[in-house]
């Protein structure tokens, strides 16, 4: 047998870990394209995700990508709270990954009694990301019903936590019920069709590349996401 030790050898050995198309590297540990240009990476879990190694998640680096923060799902409705928060939202901030906690909001629910049961479950710390709602379902209710819900439940969190909370949406929601409406508030939009960046007409906070990454420590896959920013900036989102 021949061992290979050549440099030529180590250079195709590096890029049998990864693939490169324009602006996107894809690496096999993570197994999706990243956007090269991003410098602030990120995932979001719920129980669906299962019990999750944070220690072994803050750990994963390849080749300068990691995960900087991670959003986990709290409540859902008037009264779920998912089965998993509590432990991921303390044994994430103990590995050193800054957090955030996400509500999922349905439409046909009552929105007030909703922001509530989000602000009872959820105490924010310094150095937390601000707090998000998912809304991606009509529930068969009125453009003008979703909208007036969504307002008065970002109206009482707001108030609740003094900082915004980001809308967490997919680009077709986001077009159908949302655009032209709560530009004063950070987007979070998931758009994996292509690879290519959201087309909206307001500049995106977050976009969530990928549905289908795997990450050290996650048993199952996990949505991945980029900042829309600098480092700096991503720090001055946080309380």
């Amino acid at each position: 047998m021949v061992v290979l030790t050549s440099p030529l050898w180590l250079y195709l050995g590096y890029y049998l870990y990864k693939e490169v198309k324009a602006g996107y590297i894809k690496y096999q540990a993570f197994g999706i394209y990243i956007p090269k240009k991003y410098t602030v990476y990120g995932i979001d879990v719920s129980k669906y995700q299962d019990i999750i190694n944070w220690k072994s998640v803050k750990n994963m680096n390849v080749d300068g990508f990691d995960v900087d923060f991670a959003f986990i799902k709290a409540t859902e409705g008037t009264s779920l709270l998912d089965q998993n928060f509590i432990q991921n939202w303390v044994r994430v901030k103990d590995a050193k990954i800054i957090r955030g906690a996400y509500h999922f909001y349905l439409p046909h629910k009552n929105a007030l009694l909703q922001a509530n049961h989000f602000c009872k479950k959820v105490k924010l710390s310094k150095g937390d990301l601000p707090p998000v709602v998912d809304i991606e379902t009509e529930n068969k209710m009125s453009k003008e019903k979703i909208r007036g819900g969504l307002k008065n439940w970002l109206k009482v969190v707001e108030k609740k936590y003094q900082m915004k909370p980001i809308i967490y949406t997919n680009l077709s929601f986001y077009r159908d019920n949302l655009e032209g409406y709560f530009n004063e508030y950070p987007i979070w939009v998931a758009n994996y069709s292509g690879g290519t960046e959201p087309k909206i007409k307001k500049d995106w906070c977050i976009w969530q590349i990928s549905e289908t990454a795997t990450v050290n420590g996650i048993r199952s896959k996990v949505d991945f996401n980029v900042f829309n920013g600098t480092e700096t900036e991503f720090l001055k989102l946080r309380k």
